[in-house]
């Protein structure tokens, strides 16, 4: 009977954590026919952009303007200050979302996977799937990716099953799939933060809580700051799902010791692994909250979790290392485990994301008290420990984001703590007006409106790069024309190789990568530019001082670009892209077309 009630008790709760989701999912929606009335504006102002966007921001003036309106019309004097603020915030929130899925659209359609410097190699992953080729393979082909690969064949699988196995938006829209997973995890963490720290009594207005947590989850899951590449084909997007997956865990186990979420939670590193080697770290901040505040404290759950998960981890290990033997080592651990952190980088970067900082403190500052101290204070500190963590190993490149699945977390533990202190009138007392109220509620809804610019989620509702991308590739494409595509070598790209079912050797990211961090061997392109093994070579900067393949911050040149001088000489140039392109602008750069030397 004991366990007949137990599961009558769970189901509730699912389907109360359901129901309280519906709200935010109905106002996500309304933000689709938004963006298409941004889409048609800007549409029949293609030469105005700055006219665009002050049409634009008349329509978000009267948007804005019309929920709260038609609320005092209905309520009058029975109006409450805390629901009218949470109708804004939830307004601002479809306003936001709008924006963003108007500018994210141009990037999730554009067909060639030239944005960032790793949608060529992951890809080219999916493209070695298909053709049944190692995943990694010797490292003087050139042509392999340094994280695992189970982003990119979840990817594909998912890809597949639409129709579309090899539509590189699909990829897309599934980078942009996962993220939106993210956020609505994010919002079942914060609900579980907001049920642990409050009595069901306290905790009023559900439904427009709902409303307000899954536009702005989704708003920081894909804020500029610290991910500015989930919508990119990447493995941030689904390394964020899983992080915020294995965070919800751990708060249902701190709320329930349910053995099963235990076994979850067991499973989780290793399976993080297979998306991305640093979620494996899940494995000690599972074992650090068991060890230091599970109550009552079990030395022989610790061991057996400890033994599953870490175990969990050396399985994912053995079987990758049994399908690809010592070339898995070398790409998937050696090369990683070379790149060193700049301590001054990882400084910078915490300091370019302090808003996330500062939220998930201050979000401790007031969950942490009395009774939920003991239960939250393990939970608040793993999130702390991630953020922390990630800030640290960002030192690694000049991105933040790694530190994109932290500041999500921080942004739970803001919106649950905006919960506890949201201003509102006793049921009561509603029907009398108090000021003091109704300006505590304005300066509140004001903070957090001017708190999301500092949080990387306003955009301006412009195309973010120009319809000239679309010459590029289609010259690029050009010269692949009359000529077997595996005789063309392009720096970095795969979409023409993904469609001709070729594998290519020797690629720019793969090369650039291990040319900083000292750990390639480049003979095997030397000899093949020596032996003029490609009839046709297309390169970005060449002359520049950071052409990949040889770039100026290498303590050892590479060779390369000496060698491919000697060989090669230049005949034309595909121009860059023009109008500029801020995120990934080398890859819209020039491109020197190369072709043998005849003497």
């Amino acid at each position: 009977m004991a366990i007949r009630q137990t599961t009558v008790v769970e189901r509730a709760g699912v389907q109360s954590a359901v129901r309280d989701l519906v709200p935010g999912v109905l106002v996500l929606l309304q933000a689709l026919p938004v963006a298409l009335l941004i889409q048609l504006i800007n549409h029949s102002l293609p030469d105005r952009p700055e006219r665009a966007v002050q049409v634009v921001g008349v329509l978000f003036a009267i948007l804005l303007a019309l929920p709260p309106a038609v609320y005092l019309l209905v309520r009058r004097r029975a109006a409450n200050p805390g629901r009218l603020g949470l109708i804004v915030l939830a307004t601002v929130g479809v306003l936001l979302v709008s924006v963003y899925l108007y500018w994210v659209s141009f990037y999730v359609l554009f067909p060639a996977d030239i944005l960032i410097w790793s949608e060529s190699d992951f890809v080219n992953d999916i493209l070695k799937f298909r053709l049944g080729y190692p995943i990694y393979s010797a490292q003087v082909n050139n042509e392999s990716f340094t994280y695992v690969p189970g982003s990119r064949l979840l990817t594909y699988f998912l890809a597949s099953l639409s129709g579309r196995a090899t539509s590189i938006p699909v990829y897309r829209m599934i980078q942009v799939g996962y993220t939106l997973l993210a956020a609505v995890i994010a919002a079942f963490c914060c609900r579980g933060l907001v049920e642990m720290s409050l009595s069901a009594r306290r905790f009023r207005d559900r439904a427009l809580w709902g409303a307000v947590w899954l536009p702005i989850f989704f708003l920081m899951a894909t804020n500029a700051l610290t991910n500015p590449f989930v919508h990119n084909l990447h493995d941030d997007a689904l390394a964020q799902l899983v992080s915020v997956t294995a965070y919800y865990l751990l708060l249902k186990y701190v709320s329930t010791r349910d053995d099963r979420v235990l076994a979850a939670m067991a499973v989780i590193p290793g399976l993080g692994f297979l998306v991305k080697q640093s979620l494996a770290i899940w494995a000690v901040l599972y074992c650090a909250q068991l060890a230091l505040f599970d109550r009552p404290r079990s030395m022989k759950r610790l061991v057996t979790f400890a033994m599953i998960a870490f175990g969990g981890i050396g399985a994912v290990i053995a079987g990758c290392y049994a399908l690809w033997g010592d070339n898995f080592v070398y790409w998937a651990l050696t090369v990683l485990g070379k790149h060193s952190v700049s301590p001054l980088r990882s400084f910078q970067h915490m300091l370019d994301a302090w808003a996330y900082g500062a939220i998930g403190l201050l979000g401790g500052v007031v969950l942490l008290r009395a009774k939920s101290f003991h239960l939250l204070l393990g939970p608040w500190l793993v999130w702390l420990s991630v953020f922390l963590m990630e800030a640290y190993t960002s030192g690694i490149a000049w991105m933040r984001n790694q530190m994109g699945p932290g500041s999500l977390i921080a942004g739970i533990w803001f919106i649950a703590a905006l919960v506890k202190l949201w201003p509102s009138l006793p049921l009561g007392a509603i029907s009398k007006f108090r000021p003091q109220v109704w300006l505590r509620v304005g300066i509140a809804v004001a903070a957090v409106g001017l708190l999301f610019s500092g949080l990387g989620v306003v955009r301006i509702p412009m195309r973010p790069f120009s319809s000239d991308a679309y010459r590029y590739t289609r010259e690029i494409e050009r010269e692949f024309a009359g000529q077997p595509t595996e005789n063309v070598l392009l720096d970095a790209g795969t979409w023409i190789y993904l469609k001709d079912g070729v594998m290519m050797k020797d690629r720019a990211p793969s090369i650039g990568e291990r040319g900083y961090s000292e750990t390639g061997d480049f003979s095997g392109i030397i000899q093949r530019l020596q032996q003029k093994r490609y009839s046709k070579i297309l390169v970005r900067n060449l002359h520049a001082p950071d052409f990949w393949y040889d770039h100026r911050m290498w303590r050892k040149p590479s060779e390369i670009k000496r060698t491919l001088l000697e060989n090669y000489r230049e005949i034309g140039r595909i121009m860059a892209v023009q109008d500029g392109y801020k995120q990934g602008r080398y890859l819209f750069s020039d491109i020197s077309i190369l072709v043998p030397n005849t003497n």
